[in-house]
């Protein structure tokens, strides 16, 4: 899953990487807060995710999905 997520600052980026941290489920790939970008891996449902974005204090909205096929 990739979300567009308001990050003004690295204290932004750091309270999203642990709010992300803490669930067992979501797998953290990638971090831009330059893009204000951020992308997952789940098994998780996106609301799911998108509410634990924003309980970092950080507007979330998905910006899209995919399969990883392996």
């Amino acid at each position: 899953l990739e979300f567009a997520v308001q990050m003004s600052c690295q204290g932004c980026a750091d309270a999203v990487r642990a709010a992300l941290d803490a669930a067992p489920d979501v797998k953290l790939l990638e971090l831009r807060p330059q893009q204000q970008s951020v992308l997952v891996e789940t098994t998780a449902a996106a609301e799911q995710v998108r509410e634990l974005l924003e309980n970092s204090g950080c507007r979330a909205v998905l910006k899209g999905m995919g399969s990883s096929s392996e």
